[in-house]
């Protein structure tokens, strides 16, 4: 059985790479410049692409805009839209479940939604304050304007700053435009590394916000075989253990220190666009 089934997955894959748009040894344009910050999106699309190309073909290569910085999220929309990048990987709406394709399964393993403040250190006594969603409606955060989880946070009457140049997000903080910008368990701490002169900004030790925010990858739908070869690819590094094993790599070291058991968790009402699948548990909250 083990070789008829090795036998299905060649057959499919090439007739994938027969079809139109698809070449073994294509170089796929990515719309993120800062390969760092996004290294484990980049890594998992690389081990699917790793995991479906057929022996002898060359290998596929993710290439990443050339530019300074990360375009906005609506500029790399327009870039897809014109077929100007291969993919993209961002939560979902319903906008964009209607316009573009996408493959609903969470890249990250719902690691997403679950958010750490950075405050500054001046407001460490008004945060010990907060015991759940109505203290925290007395503090302002920072966010990107054009991020999924803005209207989110507004809808669940928690005051927001919309900025359109996130890069300038961790210096309003410290200047106190707002009093704290939620960022990923896997970002939190990174961000402050990287900008060492922001020495009054830090993680709050005790608060975590959770709601979900599956992040998918979504394609041109023209692009019928790359979306099929990246279905394909999930499903296989799922069944061999290469997704959770990545995964883990990435975001053990920050799951360990992030602590969750140790937080309040505040939950952040959030009903999932249509035609998004619940949430499945995360296996690494166990």
């Amino acid at each position: 059985m083990g070789e008829m089934k090795q036998w299905i997955q060649r057959v499919w894959l090439a007739a994938c790479l027969l079809l139109p748009g698809l070449v073994a040894g294509d170089n796929l344009r990515i719309c993120q410049a800062d390969s760092s910050r996004y290294g484990y999106r980049i890594a998992l699309a690389q081990l699917i692409l790793d995991k479906t190309r057929l022996p002898g073909t060359r290998i596929d290569r993710l290439l990443p805009l050339a530019t300074g910085r990360d375009p906005s999220q609506d500029r790399c929309l327009a870039l897809l839209r014109q077929g100007e990048v291969s993919l993209l990987y961002l939560p979902p709406s319903e906008e964009r479940l209607a316009e573009f394709d996408a493959i609903k399964i969470d890249l990250h393993q719902g690691i997403l939604g679950y958010r750490l403040l950075l405050i500054h250190r001046k407001d460490q006594e008004l945060f010990a304050q907060v015991q759940g969603l109505e203290q925290l409606r007395n503090l302002v955060g920072g966010f990107g304007a054009q991020w999924t989880d803005f209207k989110l946070f507004e809808r669940n009457g928690l005051p927001v700053v919309g900025v359109s140049q996130t890069e300038n997000l961790l210096a309003m903080l410290e200047a106190g435009r707002f009093q704290y910008f939620h960022r990923g368990l896997h970002e939190a701490w990174a961000e402050l590394e990287q900008h060492p002169e922001l020495t009054q900004l830090m993680v709050e030790p005790r608060l975590a916000l959770a709601y979900p925010l599956p992040v998918y990858f979504l394609f041109n739908k023209k692009d019928v075989a790359l979306r099929q070869r990246f279905e394909r690819g999930l499903q296989i590094i799922r069944n061999d253990g290469s997704f959770k094993a990545l995964f883990l790599r990435e975001f053990g070291p920050t799951l360990a220190r992030a602590q969750l058991k140790r937080r309040l968790i505040i939950r952040i009402d959030y009903p999932l666009p249509a035609g998004v699948p619940p949430a499945e548990p995360p296996f690494w909250l166990n």
